[in-house]
Order: C-alpha cells, then structure tokens, then sequence
C-alpha cells in the first residue's frame, strides 16, 4: 500500500501539515503503508500553459511540454492507492501552488470523444489512470466560521473529474497561528478517524 500525501501549505509543521500527519497516523494505524509527503511548493512546478497537447487530440501525448518535478510526481500519483490533498483556505479558494499542482495533473486524464458520422467531434467526457482511487481532504483556515465553500469545492470538484472518491474531510476552522490546529483535540480526532476511513471505505469502482 503506499499513502500520498500533497500539501499546498507553504509552511512545515503548520496547521495543514499538523491535520495531514493526524490523517495519516489514522490511516497507519489500520495497515502498513508507505507513506509519501510532497509540499507542493518545495517542487520546482511551473505553471499549466493551457495547451492541452497532453489530451488533444485524443488520445494526447498523455506528456506534458514542459519539464519539471511534476514528471516525477506524475508517476508517483500513478503508483499511490490512496491520497491526501491539503491545503489551507487563502483567498477563499485553495492554495495557488496546489492549484498549479491540479492544473498540471491533466496528463493523467484521458478525453474519450463522442464523434459524428463526419468524424467531427460532438461531445465527449473524460477517464482518469487514478480512477477508482480514494482521498481524504484537509482544510485548515484562519476564519473562525468557515468561510468559503469555494475552497471545498475546488478540491471536490477535480477529484470528481480524475475519478478519485472523496472519503470525507476535515476542516479546521480559527487557526490564525501556525500550529494552532494542534491544540483542537476535536480537530485531531476527525483527522485521525478520517484516515481510518480512508483505508477501510472501498474504492469508487
């Protein structure tokens, strides 16, 4: 079993860290995993140009043009069984390096089209090499009432897209010092029972 954790906090041992590790140390405490932590902006990622040359046309190069650590991460996505997204909530979305990090997953995607008698493409929808996967999210906020369902939204929204099932969550809420999530024994216990979840819900497929 291998574990991967992506965090977009900029901070080691801050309050998306801190939730992250609980995440983990539950779902460790069901199985013996390797465990993978990637702080996104440690990587050396650049920014999704928008060509779309990985997917179009269908069937893609399935390779991104441009060359960084995301080639090594992309490979480690693929070889992972479960995953652990985290970010804290910055201007009521996710992290900026987290969402480059998404952004730049789209190799991992595949466009299956819908094509008329012409040949011409009329539609279509997408398949994953992540597909049946399973994740955990983790949100940590400075707010003390959470204020942006944006945030949760983001995170949803492309596991959705890269067929990966959402386990559950965990989001923490009037962190506004590093380490502050630490002190929320309440916060802790929903990170940890939701790592345990992660390895005992069954995969989307």
């Amino acid at each position: 079993m291998r574990l991967m954790a992506i965090i977009g906090s900029p901070r080691r041992g801050g309050n998306t860290d801190v939730l992250a590790d609980k995440v983990i140390e539950g779902y460790l405490s069901k199985t013996t995993a390797e465990v993978v932590k990637i702080f996104v902006t440690e990587k050396k990622i650049g920014y999704c140009t928008g060509c779309l040359s990985c997917t179009f046309p269908p069937p893609g190069t399935k390779t991104c043009i441009i060359r960084d650590d995301m080639d090594d991460l992309l490979a480690q996505l693929t070889s992972a069984d479960a995953f652990i997204f985290g970010t804290p909530n910055h201007m009521r979305t996710v992290s900026a390096p987290l969402l480059t990090f998404l952004s730049r997953m789209l190799p991992l995607m595949q466009f299956l089209p819908d094509m008329d008698a012409e040949g011409r493409i009329i539609g279509g929808g997408f398949t994953s090499s992540l597909k049946g996967k399973k994740a955990a999210m983790v949100i940590s906020q400075g707010d003390p009432i959470f204020s942006s369902a944006l945030v949760h939204a983001v995170l949803e929204r492309n596991l959705i897209d890269f067929g990966i099932r959402r386990v559950g969550d965990v989001i923490s809420s009037g962190n506004m010092l590093p380490g502050d999530a630490a002190k929320k024994q309440h916060d802790l216990e929903k990170a940890f029972q939701l790592g345990v979840a992660l390895y005992t819900t069954a995969g989307m497929y």
